[in-house]
């Protein structure tokens, strides 16, 4: 159903006309950041004519490899369902779900919907080479040459997209950007000459020309970052791929590819600041899978297209930043779900794989790079490039991994031992929770108390003023204590004392000043105390000790997803996915449990069980003692 009315399609550019709309860079164009010698000299290292990952349609040796075959899959099944099946119809109602309710998923379903058409058919007509599937496929590419935008409806906040009086290049248009120009660089001549003309233009018009007007003016898309407005989020990378992938396989002239691949080199320092000196991703794990994984994909667009000239690999904080996953990992890959990460999420094996084969790392015995490389279209044929091995010594994950420059530690069970915990001393960026000295306890690979993780979804809210009016976002959701019936301060705003580590095989500990994460004028100091011991079957404490001016009230929270029950009057059962965690809560003034269920953002329902104080207190202990049992 149309509900608001739309202007009608901007024409198309007539063929004749392409080669101006994709005319390679002037010499006596102007830059914001980049440097024209250095454009040209990147020019000069790219090939004569643009080449995809994916070889044409028309090399038989390489579209029959059985390597090959085998990542494809069933798609070739999956496409002969589709040429029987009814294109997803676009839906003006879904797209404007977001500007009326700040819901994001209508839209994105439907957009989601009518791309997951193009990988099979391309791959399919590709593996049989018989023009079975070509005529869905010219329909499929006239129906995304005629949507209003490929712009996610989140990041179309006045609807200039969809009324096409301006186009702009985010996540989403940008990857698709570059699955349509792999798709029209394989099948090549297969494809009807004024349609691959219509999807040329399509991608200037979309997103070469509104890229390219900002590496000129420095105006829209911030998430390109400069250097008067260093953004640091992992927009910078997978946009960037998107879009350099896309021009690194169509765009004809060496110059005007050049102008993106400058932009791909030059770029990525504002997303690499956003790592700790440590490799901590203040962005948390799931995010370093997706932004860290765009910039491996990136990398291996500029490695390819230049002989290897260009390596953003070569950048010294790499390495720290790539071992960032093995270093997070609690047990099995399983991640503390700090910031915006959801609870569950395992940092990509995949990913970590390739860096370690990339960097030879010495982890794994056999990496295997391929696997970083998701099945998506435009990088099923990517081979992994290694550097040239270096002379250090394997790297090993241990007992624990201390990020000092963030102040987060993890905890790993002896061998042979099921617990694990984490707990964030900083580590706040973009992405932020209000969180600091939030803890996570993981048995196996059963999250079973502390940091919920979240959000499974963004609204409206979300990146606005209004994030932390989410108890989910901001530290009532968390494990983290209530002060004088303050919670904490925005996170970004605070700076605190380094938290003071100790370590030895049987036991690990932290302590945390927190009192600056809290403008409760009355507060002395507030010093939370983590103790992780591995003997037997392990045990975690985590205490707070808290001085006041005067009397006030006083409570920490414990959320979990388990099942609880109160034993008795200082014992919790937590049972979850089989196991049973005994946590024993001493104060040495009298206090009381209470319950609230909490669910939003789409993430599940969990219990958050405040300890409060039964009075105003001038200085108390709460310490909360979890053990497993048999």
């Amino acid at each position: 159903a149309m509900t608001t009315p739309r202007p009608a399609p901007a024409p198309l550019l007539a063929p004749q006309l392409l080669l101006a709309c994709l005319a390679p860079a002037r010499a006596a164009e102007t830059w914001l950041e980049l440097d024209q010698a250095r454009i040209d000299a990147i020019a000069a290292m790219l090939p004569a004519a643009p080449a995809a990952f994916v070889m044409p349609h028309s090399d038989r040796a390489y579209w029959s490899d059985a390597a090959l075959v085998a990542r494809c899959g069933g798609v070739v099944q999956a496409a002969e369902k589709l040429l029987g099946a009814h294109f997803p119809a676009w839906a003006d109602d879904a797209y404007l779900e977001f500007s009326h309710s700040g819901r994001r998923p209508p839209g994105e379903h439907m957009l989601a919907a009518r791309a997951a058409w193009l990988r099979p058919l391309v791959l399919a007509e590709c593996l049989e080479d018989r023009g079975r599937f070509l005529p869905a496929l010219g329909a499929v590419l006239a129906e995304y040459v005629n949507e209003p935008t490929w712009t996610l409806p989140a990041h179309d906040g006045k609807l200039e997209n969809f009324h096409r009086t301006a186009y702009s290049v985010d996540l989403r248009s940008s990857a698709f950007a570059f699955e349509l120009a792999t798709a029209i660089a394989v099948l090549g001549d297969r494809l009807d000459p004024a349609l691959r003309a219509q999807v040329l233009t399509a991608l200037d018009q979309r997103v070469f020309a509104p890229l390219r007007a900002t590496l000129v003016s420095g105006k829209g898309h911030a998430w390109l970052g400069s250097k008067a407005n260093p953004v640091q989020n992992n927009w910078n990378p997978v946009v960037l791929s998107g879009v350099v992938g896309a021009a690194l396989a169509v765009l004809p002239a060496r110059l005007d590819r050049a102008v993106f691949a400058a932009a791909g080199e030059h770029y990525p320092r504002y997303y690499l600041n956003s790592f700790r000196d440590d490799g901590y991703c203040d962005e948390g794990a799931g995010y370093w899978s997706y932004g860290f994984g765009d910039f491996v994909l990136l990398r291996e667009e500029l490695v390819h297209a230049t002989g290897g000239r260009i390596d953003p690999f070569a950048e010294p904080r790499i390495r720290a930043i790539a071992l960032y996953g093995p270093r997070v990992q609690l047990i099995d890959r399983l991640a503390p779900p700090f910031s915006d990460c959801r609870a569950g999420v395992r940092v990509d094996a995949g990913l970590c794989d390739y860096c370690d084969a990339v960097l030879h790392l010495g982890m794994a015995t056999t990496p295997d790079p391929s696997a970083m490389f998701r099945s998506r279209l435009a990088t099923i044929g990517v081979v992994a490039t290694p550097m040239a091995a270096s002379a250090g010594a394997p790297e090993t994950v241990g007992l624990r991994t201390w990020f000092d420059r963030a102040g987060v530690l993890v905890c790993r069970p002896a061998v042979g031992g099921h617990l694990a915990v984490a707990i964030k001393g900083g580590g706040n960026g973009s992405h932020s929770h209000n969180d600091i000295g939030s803890y996570i306890l993981c048995l196996d690979d059963q999250l079973i108390a502390g940091d919920p993780g979240g959000p499974y979804a963004y609204d409206n809210k979300t990146f606005t003023k209004e994030r932390y009016d989410h108890k989910l976002l901001n530290s009532y959701g968390h494990p983290v204590p209530v002060v004088a019936g303050q919670l904490q301060r925005v996170a970004t705003q605070v700076t605190i004392p380094t938290p003071l580590p100790m370590f030895s095989d049987a036991a690990d500990e932290v302590r945390i000043d927190l009192a600056k994460a809290y403008a409760a004028p009355t507060l002395t100091s507030l010093v939370r105390t983590l103790r992780f011991e591995r003997a037997g079957l392990g045990m975690v404490r985590i205490s707070d000790a808290v001085v006041f001016a005067s009397p006030q009230a006083f409570a920490v929270a414990i959320p979990t997803r388990a099942v609880w029950k109160r034993i008795d009057d200082t014992t919790l059962e937590l049972t979850l996915g089989g196991h049973r965690v005994l946590a024993n809560i001493s104060c040495p003034v009298p206090f009381t449990i209470s319950d609230e269920t909490i669910q939003e953002l789409d993430a599940p329902a969990f219990s958050r069980i405040a300890v409060t104080t039964a009075m105003p207190v001038q200085a108390t202990t709460i310490a909360v003692t979890f053990t497993p049992q048999p």
